[in-house]
């Protein structure tokens, strides 16, 4: 599936508000979309094999946890692409804690956890955000903290 884009959504370091939620997205699970993905990138039998797939713990086939983690990236920036972040900066905690199956609707959502000044480039600010994709019953399948590197607002600081 080729997925169009989905505009922008910029904002500076000093408008992130703490505390702040955010949820994102409904993204639909779908036998083609594992088995492309699992195919090319985890060809476990649980991802790639229906019938296999039945006689694993599973029951089914379930999505790979690498496809979690580009489902979590789309729905973020199915929300709006914020050209102001220079980069992730890394994950931490990343657990799959319950498998995606198909059919399931999945969901980003988003909490606040800290924010402070960059050390190393003045220009900059780091966010830490906890982010959970969740199924179409609040269930977290994917947990993680996510680290971003955003531009300050150049009106409101000075070097």
């Amino acid at each position: 599936m080729v997925m169009g884009h989905p505009g922008y959504k910029d904002y500076y370091y000093e408008d992130v508000i703490a505390n702040e939620r955010v949820s994102l997205g409904d993204y639909l699970i779908t036998k083609d979309a594992i088995l492309d993905f699992a195919n090319q990138w985890d060809p476990m039998i649980f991802h790639t094999d229906e019938e296999g797939a039945k006689k694993t713990p599973h029951g089914g086939l379930i999505a790979p946890g690498t496809l979690l983690l580009a489902v979590r990236i789309r729905l973020l920036h199915d929300g709006g692409i914020n050209r102001k972040v220079l980069a992730s900066l890394g994950f931490e905690n990343v657990r799959f804690v319950k498998p995606a199956y198909v059919g399931d609707r999945l969901t980003l959502k988003i909490k606040f956890q800290k924010k402070r000044l960059s050390k190393s480039r003045p220009k900059y600010g780091l966010v830490n955000y906890y982010m959970e994709l969740v199924n179409q019953m609040e269930e977290p399948v994917l947990t993680m903290l996510d680290t971003i590197m955003i531009e300050r607002d150049p009106a409101k600081f000075s070097l």
